[in-house]
């Protein structure tokens, strides 16, 4: 019970403090949306080749605003020793991870709410209805994933100098399974693949969240303290 309040106590402070200023989550909607304009103008294709490189534009757009709300994640903990005393809650450091991956997988979740439909819009292509539970799972499932190991390793590097290059280059090279899986899950889902190969691919990305949900908790206090 201590653990679970501690969580909702972080939890309710980021999601309060960010209806209140709306940094983190307009930031990643106006980066969203100019990434999904040029791309739209850059990709002027027919909807066959649409559905060729709608999957990769898709997760391009979801990866490099989600990683725009990664590096401001702990910006409110950086000052005057936050992080540390933050640390010191109930909870203790597996609260604090726990309530910084919900956070940013709400935040990077809104956004694609927000700009999904808009990339479907610009480039012609949308779905077809037996594939969008596919689609929704894979972008569930590769958010989940993004947000476990992104706040492992942005918490990491919260207090380094030039972060915001450390991050991207720490990050992506763990999370390519998940991105391409989802990026093949997508296609399936748009009528790019074959249905009978999303099972594999579901399987992998679930394997990498259920790893990276055991063990980072474990090891953030330890990461964290040294």
């Amino acid at each position: 019970m201590t653990l679970a309040r501690t969580v909702w106590l972080i939890l309710k402070k980021d999601l309060v403090i960010e209806l209140r200023t709306r940094e983190v989550l307009a930031t990643m909607v106006l980066f969203s949306i100019l990434l999904v304009v040029v791309f739209a103008f850059a990709f002027s294709v027919d909807e066959t080749r649409a559905r060729l490189v709608g999957p990769g534009i898709l997760w391009v757009v979801i990866l490099f605003s989600g990683t725009l709300g990664l590096t401001r994640l702990f910006d409110r903990e950086r000052d005057n020793g936050c992080l540390d005393a933050l640390l010191l809650a109930p909870g203790g450091p597996k609260a604090v991870y726990i309530a910084k991956v919900a956070g940013l997988f709400l935040f990077v979740l809104a956004a694609e709410l927000l700009t999904t439909p808009l990339i479907f819009a610009f480039i012609g292509l949308g779905p077809p209805p037996g594939g969008l539970g596919l689609l929704v799972g894979a972008m569930v499932l590769g958010t989940l994933g993004f947000a476990l190991v992104g706040t492992l390793f942005g918490a990491m590097l919260a207090n380094a100098r030039l972060r915001e290059v450390l991050v991207p280059v720490v990050v992506y090279p763990v999370v390519v399974p998940v991105i391409i899986a989802g990026v093949k899950l997508t296609s399936i889902a748009m009528g790019g693949g074959l249905p009978e190969e999303a099972g594999g691919w579901l399987e992998l990305m679930i394997g990498f969240d259920l790893l990276y949900l055991i063990v980072p908790p474990w090891v953030f206090g330890r990461v964290m303290m040294d």
